[in-house]
């Protein structure tokens, strides 16, 4: 039990459940698991809100060897969001809004007398004026409309207004923006010039903001020289200018299917600072001497000027390595035996990864196609080749190497972290797991390194059950998440990592820019590293922050653009595979569109279906006809609902006759 002045106490962030119950993550004092709040325990507390808990006997099930906290609030420090955005509805003379965020569980009275003019089932946003308090419903004032919900750039402002994201920049950004300029004599002369050195970009067909781009070499000993260069954006972006401040409030671009809502203006994002082929940039380059072990033997950085000599894409890479595709080849032989190393070096540098314990995670994403008339055309399953990996392993390279050598200077940084997985949802995943014949080994001394989760990866390749168990795993893991203390990076077996690769798209990686050229160069005074560095515990938690509404806001439109191509297949029949069982159904994934969706359980009408936990299927009682992990059938579009990204399917099944028409169907044959 914790102590402080508070005796059995925590303080912490209240992040709430749709189903009324809700976690708190401790800050004060740090624990190493989450409190559950009990739906009755949550008092007037709602999601977002620091609060303080007083830890209660837990009445959830306890497994071996681990405590489980349980807690109740009684005490609201902060309120977490002062906006909601939500629904119209009419109730007598008043006018409410039913928030679309399921996790908030009130809705709010509009004290606006215009509010009665707005349409039942607009959308709207409301500055909350008065939070839910024990003898008081919340209310608020009408803050924006944001139009009908059947407008499809509805959604995205929907999307974006609950997790926070600007859709606009202010003025003043956009002004200092435009003022930024293309690299004089001067500034190329104070650089590290690497323009005649062989330099490309390889990213995703449609980007439009190159962060990195990179050269090679290989010697004679067998050793690679490796150049990573980054887009110098700190050199345009100052230190506490409006840039800057929008950038940290921003913590991240956010990517959508059709869009994007970058960190910096596009006068930045996709002109001055990206890596664009054909022109000089200013970028901070690594290189890197390795072995034929993957070894790094040499690192040293540099602020340079670089020249992109062509801008490649994932796909003709992999044409070109992997496929051999002769026109391809013909067309890019000036580079061939560069691209040759790349591919080499990367499988080295996977097997050393591979070798010291890190997890490869490889989980299939959705990628949504469009026709000329910007419409959803289909989804299909994101294309992930070895010339993605190639380029991820460079870029885990360089973020390691930056942050070995900030380390090694004794300078505070911002290190990415992701802790070991939490002890109670370990033993879940253990015993679901154990369920299909699979467990983790542990060590000598116990406990389960990186290495036992990539060996049980590897032995789930091309098994059913394994996106299931895949999924069930990362569940089981905490997030990754930016910290101002070194704690290890778990699945990459790391025990020293940091983001660099991407400053024109993440905050933390501009800021270890910025700490990078203090270290080079001692430009700074020390009361100025000082005060910088005081700054970094904030940033790390504004990044986090920023980071998860970002990712939950880009699942979210994916979900409603999936549920969108779904509603106009209504009653269609589909080929699918079970992913995941569950008491009151399962979830298929169609085989001809990468959609999934869920078949409740009532559904099934030839037989009443019961869970089978053990077995993790559902058993008829009667025919004995049984849905598990890995099983094919045909599916019908049943119900779909954009606005809540649903989508359900009702199995296609011929009709089994029970025993009981069985028998009286005998006994007729039989009277006849």
């Amino acid at each position: 039990m914790p102590s402080n002045k508070h005796q059995g106490t925590v303080t912490g962030r209240l992040i709430c459940h749709p189903d009324g119950y809700g976690f708190v993550i401790a800050e004060e004092p740090k624990l190493d698991e989450d409190v559950f709040i009990p739906p009755k325990k949550l008092g007037d507390a709602v999601d977002g809100d620091t609060v303080r808990v007083r830890l209660i006997p837990s009445h959830r099930r306890r497994k071996k060897g681990t405590g489980s906290l349980e807690g109740e609030v009684f005490e609201v420090l902060a309120r977490g969001r002062e906006t909601l955005v939500g629904k119209i509805f009419h109730d007598r003379q008043e006018v409410y809004v039913a928030p679309l965020d399921s996790r908030y569980h009130y809705s709010v009275r509009l004290l606006d007398e215009e509010a009665r003019r707005i349409k039942k089932g607009m959308i709207v946003t409301v500055a909350i004026t008065t939070h839910p308090g024990r003898h008081q419903a919340p209310s608020g004032k009408l803050k924006e409309i944001l139009g009908d919900p059947d407008d499809p750039e509805v959604q995205y402002k929907i999307v974006c207004r609950q997790h926070e994201i600007p859709m606009e920049f202010p003025a003043s950004v956009l002004r200092e923006a435009r003022s930024a300029s293309e690299p004089d004599e001067k500034e190329i002369k104070d650089r590290v010039d690497l323009r005649a050195l062989p330099t490309v970009t390889i990213d995703g067909e449609t980007a439009r903001d190159f962060d990195d781009a990179v050269s090679i070499k290989k010697s004679e000993d067998e050793h690679f020289q490796l150049w990573v260069h980054i887009a110098d954006v700190s050199h345009y972006v100052g230190i506490g200018s409006a840039l800057d401040r929008e950038a940290f409030k921003r913590g991240t671009s956010v990517y959508f299917p059709d869009r994007a809502i970058p960190m910096l203006p596009e006068e930045l994002s996709n002109q001055l600072c990206s890596l664009n082929p054909g022109v000089d940039r200013l970028s901070i380059s690594v290189e890197m001497e390795i072995d034929g072990q993957g070894q790094v033997q040499r690192s040293q950085f540099c602020r340079s000027v670089i020249h992109s000599h062509q801008r490649m894409t994932y796909r003709d890479v992999h044409r070109i390595l992997i496929d051999r595709d002769e026109p391809l080849r013909r067309e890019y032989r000036d580079l061939l035996i560069p691209l040759e190393w790349m591919l080499e070096l990367s499988r080295i540098l996977t097997a050393k990864r591979i070798k010291r314990g890190a997890i490869d995670f490889d989980l299939p994403e959705a990628e949504i196609e469009y026709d000329v008339h910007g419409e959803v055309h289909d989804v299909v399953r994101a294309e992930r080749n070895e010339a993605h990996r190639l380029i991820e392993e460079f870029m885990l390279l360089a973020n390691e190497t930056v942050a070995q050598y900030l380390e090694n200077h004794q300078i505070p940084l911002i290190y990415r972290i992701h802790e070991e997985p939490d002890a109670v949802k370990l033993e879940e995943f253990q015993e679901t797991a154990g369920r299909f014949g699979y467990s983790l080994k542990p060590n000598s001394k116990g406990n389960y390194p990186s290495g036992s989760f990539q060996a049980l990866m590897e032995r789930l390749a091309n098994k059913p059950e394994a996106r299931f168990l895949s999924l069930l795993m990362l569940r089981s893991f905490k997030q990754a998440r930016y910290s101002e203390l070194k704690r290890g990076h778990f699945g990459l077996a790391s025990p020293c990592y940091t983001h660099f690769t991407s400053p024109i798209r993440r905050y933390p990686d501009l800021v270890i820019h910025r700490l990078l050229k203090m270290t080079l160069e001692r430009t700074a005074s020390r009361g100025q590293e000082e005060a910088f560095h005081a700054e970094l515990q904030e940033i790390a938690g504004q990044s986090s922050l920023r980071e998860r509404q970002a990712v939950e806001a880009e699942r979210e439109i994916m979900r409603w653009l999936m549920a969108q191509f779904m509603a106009d297949r209504l009653g269609d029949e589909y080929q699918a595979f079970v992913i995941g069982v569950r008491r009151n159904g399962f979830f298929v994934e169609l085989l001809e569109h990468f959609v999934e969706g869920f078949v409740p359980v009532e559904t099934l009408t030839d037989d009443f279906y019961v869970f089978n936990p053990r077995g993790h299927c559902l058993i008829g009682e009667n025919g004995g006809r049984t849905y598990r992990i890995g099983d094919r059938l045909k599916v019908q579009v049943g119900k779909v609902s954009p606005h809540r990204h649903l989508i359900e399917f009702s199995p296609v099944m011929k009709a089994r006759p029970a025993k009981r028409q069985k028998k009286r169907q005998k006994k007729r044959k039989r009277k006849r």
